[in-house]
């Protein structure tokens, strides 16, 4: 009587893996230089870009005072964003929306955006709040004010625009992980049933995890794609079924990106559904085509991430794209075979003949497990070149520590990985391969220690998924350490309010050196009333020193520049922590003097 599954569906009492019938080797080898040949010739074509959209400059610019109403605001980011989840909020001193709602790319590309304004502008304060999503597929967001006429009261920015929600962000990222473990155990799982034990196929619990995985992906793909928009555009959980909203997603890279993933996965359901109710009954070739075209697809799944991620900016995106791409398949292969070996050792039983995990299936993959590994170790070494850049970064910035950790989960997993494969081995070795793994009386206590040392890699490999998924999330660690270097040394601002008595004798100084490097440097004075409106002093002087170094009270020659603004040079001839001295005269009596410390590099 012919061998059935819990299901009730026939086993086959053995089917050949194609690795063993013949021409192994070449396959494995096609199933390996498949991806790296695919993910080539598709990406091979992309453009380069620079890293993490910022804003670089605005006209009007910020905290400049205009003496006539612009026509536009103009904001223009280092490398191109995507508008339709976000726009440009013009906000008049009353917190009035000054803007049409037409916000667009400008003439030199998506590099820039434009918002038109009204006609008619009162004088005043203005806020410009301002939503995108850069080229890497995250949101980004700021706000900047700028006058017309004088200096007025502001508005509260979170008072008139949407800041999305914590639970939104959240679930995002959650799904994200979500499609990273399905992926990972969908690809690697089929294949190794495909080239080491095809006759399992037909296994009640094989069935649930692949069909599980494939699930998984499916419906953690759309919740990203549900809830990418809400959490770009600030609107939040109850916005995720608007279709305007939807729309504005899938016209997005990112949302281009899933929606070929999900027209995939159909294509990949319905091989899946081939394979259960047909592989028994297939034949040598054409199990190995199957091999070939699994290869295939899910390389083409794979590309659906990096095509919108990291990866597709900064230095070297096709060879970045390409290296993402085969990183994920060596992860998919690895972890999704050790899923296949925990399903088919975890709860032995007694499974039909062909289809327990046996020594040559065993074998199969641990040579695979090992080459992944090193794909893994080469591709990720030089991901990890390109997304930090230098030792400093690897320490000093947030993308740099997850890295770090994510590597000592990796090794950890690795030292289990070892242990329990040469544990393993042993066994096999003593029990030369006379019953399938997991069966019988030898299944006993050695075996429980086998499932709770995979038990534990599984756990580990889970852990460096999350991790993985926070750096998809994070910006790169080389963006990071650049940009806190300019900022070190870009210019120095500093605020601090003065009372010199009087009836309008209080007010407040802001003053900015700029580049705050030794040698010469710019010095801005701005004079404000307590509420922010522009006033003006009767006089100013200013003189700097540097306790400590022989420094001490030398003038500084100012002039006025305009409407509450004085301008002096300064020049710094050593570095150091300067102290800057304010000499405020106000009217003929009133009179104080502040001390501004600004340090120098």
């Amino acid at each position: 009587m012919r061998a059935t599954d819990p299901a009730g569906r026939p086993v086959p009492a053995s089917v050949p893996s194609p690795v063993r019938a013949g021409g192994g080797r070449r396959v494995l080898a096609w199933v390996l230089a498949l991806p790296v040949l695919l993910a080539a010739l598709v990406l091979g074509g992309a453009g380069a870009a620079s890293a993490h959209a910022v804003l670089e400059s605005s006209n009007p610019a910020s905290g400049s005072t205009l003496t006539t109403a612009p026509a536009s605001v103009t904001l223009r980011f280092s490398e191109g964003v995507e508008i339709g989840l976000g726009g440009v909020k013009v906000f008049d001193p009353s917190g009035t929306r000054v803007d049409n709602n037409q916000t667009k790319h400008g003439p030199d590309g998506d590099t820039t955006v434009v918002t038109p304004l009204r006609g008619g502008l009162p004088t005043g304060t203005f806020t410009v709040a301002w939503r995108a999503v850069s080229a890497d597929s995250h949101p980004i967001s700021g706000a900047f004010t700028f006058n017309i006429g004088q200096a007025s009261g502001g508005v509260n920015v979170g008072d008139l625009t949407d800041d999305g929600s914590t639970a939104t962000d959240v679930l995002e990222r959650a799904a994200t992980g979500g499609a990273y473990l399905s992926f990972a155990v969908l690809g690697g799982a089929v294949l190794f049933l495909l080239i080491a034990r095809p006759a399992a196929m037909g296994r009640f619990r094989v069935w649930l995890l692949v069909s599980g995985a494939w699930g998984g992906l499916l419906l953690s793909s759309l919740a990203v794609l549900m809830l990418h928009g809400p959490n770009a555009s600030g609107l939040g959980l109850s916005s995720a079924f608007d279709a305007d909203v939807l729309r504005a997603t899938l016209d997005t890279k990112l949302g281009k990106a899933i929606a070929a993933r999900v027209l995939l996965l159909g294509v990949a359901g319905a091989l899946l559904g081939w394979l259960i109710a047909a592989l028994a009954d297939a034949s040598a070739r054409t199990r190995r085509i199957v091999v070939g075209g699994w290869a295939v697809l899910c390389t083409a799944i794979a590309i659906t991430w990096p095509i919108a991620d990291h990866a597709s900016v900064g230095r070297q995106v096709e060879l970045a794209m390409a290296a993402a791409v085969v990183h994920l398949l060596a992860m998919s292969t690895w972890l999704g075979g050790l899923a296949m070996v925990v399903t088919l050792v975890v709860r032995p039983g007694d499974p039909a003949p062909g289809t327990g995990l046996d020594v040559p299936s065993v074998r199969v993959f641990s040579r695979t497990a090992f080459v992944s590994v090193c794909v893994l170790v080469a591709t990720g070494l030089y991901a990890s070149w390109r997304q930090v850049g230098s030792f400093a970064a690897l320490f000093d910035t947030t993308f740099g520590l997850l890295l770090v950790f994510k590597v000592d989960l990796v090794l950890l997993m690795l030292a289990g990985a070892w242990v329990s494969r040469r544990w393993l081995m042993r066994q096999i070795e003593a029990t030369a391969g006379r019953s399938p793994i997991g069966k019988g009386a030898a299944g006993g206590p050695k075996w429980a220690v086998l499932r709770k040392a995979v038990a534990i890699e599984a756990a580990l490999a889970i852990a460096v998924l999350g991790v993985t998924t926070v750096l998809t999330d994070t910006e790169p660690g080389r963006t990071e350490h650049e940009r806190k270097q300019v900022e070190a040394a870009g210019p120095v601002s500093r605020s601090v309010a003065f009372d010199a008595g009087g009836a309008a004798g209080k007010g407040k100084l802001d003053i900015t050196v700029d580049p705050a490097r030794v040698g010469p440097n710019e010095l801005h004075i701005y004079f404000a009333d307590p509420i922010g409106r522009i006033r003006e002093v009767e006089e100013l002087t200013v003189s700097m020193a540097l306790p400590g170094k022989g420094i001490d009270g030398a003038d500084v020659r100012v002039r006025r520049g305009g409407p509450g603004h004085w301008l002096g040079d300064l020049s710094m001839p050593m570095a150091g922590r300067w102290e800057l001295s304010f000499a405020i005269r106000t009217s003929d009596v009133d009179r104080t003097t502040v001390t501004v410390p600004v340090e120098v590099r």
